[in-house]
């Protein structure tokens, strides 16, 4: 699982994609109660963590071809209750995977894996991620709606989808890696 700093400046750019995303020639102003994130942000990265240092230049060229200027200043956590608030629910029926050590495991076997197919922000594995939902870091919504062929994927679906899954495969005449109970 990511450092909550990690977390936060992710949130901070899934948020700059989904509510900035039609912006362009502008200036943008982030309230972030993390002060690191907004260290990061505003200092265009550091050579302390290199990780929170891709995190940012990903944003940062995410808002130069935009031409968009963003800067953070800080928000305190009692100023944030209602973010706060919403961020700390958690749905036990989706937000659930495979432990990290055990993909590790898995992705030295079959790995590496291009595609999570049933993610979230907070479970991915992958970079590339399917969410149910339109979420601005997904790659598509819906595992079922796009083709499978042709990608190198991992799926750890919720379990009454299994023969969805497996129809889709042979459908799809794809091959990847899914993680089913035993």
């Amino acid at each position: 699982m990511l450092h909550i700093n990690a977390l936060e400046l992710k949130a901070a750019f899934n948020g700059l994609r989904y509510f900035a995303a039609d912006l362009h020639d502008c200036d943008v102003l982030l309230r972030i109660d993390n002060t690191t994130a907004l260290a990061y942000i505003n200092r265009y990265g550091s050579i302390q963590f290199p990780h929170l240092s891709a995190i940012v230049r990903d944003l940062w060229h995410w808002c130069e071809v935009r031409n968009i200027f963003i800067f953070a200043s800080y928000i305190s956590s009692l100023e944030n209750s209602i973010a706060d608030a919403e961020s700390r629910i958690t749905d036990p029926d989706t937000e659930w995977s495979l432990s990290d050590e055990a993909f590790l495991k898995l992705s030295d076997i079959f790995g590496p894996f291009d595609l999570d197919l049933f993610a979230s922000l907070i479970n991915s594995k992958c970079d590339a991620y399917i969410f149910w939902f339109p979420d601005p870091g997904s790659v598509a919504v819906d595992a079922f709606t796009v083709s499978w062929k042709g990608i190198d994927f991992y799926a750890f679906p919720p379990f009454i989808l299994l023969p969805r899954v497996l129809r889709k495969i042979v459908e799809d005449e794809a091959t990847g890696t899914v993680v089913i109970p035993w």
